[in-house]
């Protein structure tokens, strides 16, 4: 292994930017806990590129959805508005539907779409509309759902919202509900704090802990002692050529930003990077400095994986049903659901047309009974199908 100084620094030889796990893979492991080491450095290598691609796809995800799915959603909206205008207009009309059953049918319909548009946005024309075909306002029915999904949450969470829980919506509702819940758990851990401080520890307990905190100790003298390597191989005050010193200066600052974070890869990247180690000093690490090693490569595991899925938790609705979630995933669900939307506008603008001719309204009124019924039965449940008489 070369000694680490100026001509390693500019070493041209073929390992020059090899990382860790390359090294690692090119021999088979000796033992188990060699065999730990390089499967954690490899799942370390896979989470870390995961999460570039994450931060990546952010920046096409969100060009996405400016740029195709906004300009489909605000056309959606305008197109259903169009719809239940002219409901209104139809239903308004003495010779604009045959009977009341097509009466009472497409006013069904008004009330749901209008519902469905005023849950995204005030609109004060579409509220007066609702009013007018409907036996309850808008209000009303908004205060009726509120004082119901009130009463369920109270039941559900074990808690009181009271009377003035000046909740405007469902989403405040349920944000209010969320707040009060947390408190309510706070408060119970309060009370469960001061019995536990009365209760006096063990000497096993206490044993225990001071065990833990040895670990902590030797683990983090681990990390230490690599960076302490590193900064002595590296300080660029050491240094009198302008070009060694700049470039031991931009490493220094990799090597301090890897030492604050904790992460023994990346450290022990740089080492391999400017010869500091090789595979021979990988594979003959004493067991236990590599028993340290193996531990502060878990925790440094556990916690990509967890940035990793707090990183991808805001995508799950879109891919709710696979595991491994990746960019390249959300990436087709989101073109399905742009060219789903394209379908949606499409199917309203069809019933735009088909409304508007009173020759084909008859027909656009059975297809929309026939969906209706569809919708309904996908929308019954297993106790509700346990009760039907076929």
């Amino acid at each position: 292994m070369a000694t680490p100084g100026q001509a390693s620094l500019f070493d041209d030889g073929t390992d020059k930017g090899v990382r860790i796990v390359e090294v690692l893979n090119r021999a088979k492991p000796a033992d188990k806990a060699q065999a730990t080491f390089q499967r954690l450095v490899t799942q370390l290598e896979q989470q870390r590129a995961l999460l570039q691609l994450w931060h990546d796809y952010l920046v096409r995800y969100n060009q996405r959805i400016s740029k195709e799915m906004m300009p489909l959603q605000s056309r959606y909206r305008q197109c259903r508005r169009d719809l239940a205008l002219l409901f209104d207009d139809i239903l308004g009309r003495p010779d604009g539907l045959r009977g009341k059953r097509q009466r009472a049918q497409l006013q069904r319909e008004l009330i749901g779409l209008i519902q469905d548009l005023l849950s995204e946005r005030s609109d004060s024309e579409l509220e007066a509309i609702h009013d007018r075909h409907s036996a309850m306002t808008y209000a009303e029915d908004q205060e009726l759902e509120k004082a119901l999904s009130q009463d369920m949450l109270e039941s559900i969470l074990g808690i009181d919202l009271g009377d003035q829980h000046h909740a405007e919506n469902l989403d405040e509702l349920f944000a209010r509900a969320g707040g009060e819940w947390h408190a309510h758990q706070a408060r119970e851990q309060q009370e469960r704090e001061p019995r536990k401080a009365r209760k006096r520890k063990t000497r096993k307990a206490e044993e225990a802990e001071a065990k833990r905190a040895q670990a902590a100790k030797e683990l983090s003298q681990s990390v230490r002692d690599v960076y302490r390597k590193l900064a002595s191989a590296l300080h660029p005050d050491r240094e009198t050529d302008p070009a060694v010193r700049q470039y031991r200066t931009e490493q220094m600052q990799r090597v301090n930003r890897a030492y604050e974070a904790g992460d023994l890869l990346s450290l022990l990247n740089i080492q391999l990077e400017i010869e500091q180690i090789d595979a021979s000093h990988l594979a003959s690490l004493p067991a236990e400095r590599l028993a340290h090693y193996n531990q502060v490569l878990r925790e440094q595991l556990a916690e990509l994986r967890a940035e990793n899925d707090s990183v991808a938790a805001p995508f799950l609705q879109m891919v709710p049903y696979t595991q491994n979630l990746t960019p390249d995933k959300v990436d087709r669900a989101l073109t399905e659901a742009v060219a789903h939307m394209g379908a949606l506008i499409e199917q309203v603008k069809g019933d735009l047309v088909n409304y508007k001719d009173p020759k084909r309204r008859s027909a656009a009124l059975k297809a929309l009974k026939s969906r209706q019924e569809r919708h309904a039965f996908a929308d019954l449940d297993l106790d509700d199908i346990d009760d039907l008489d076929f």
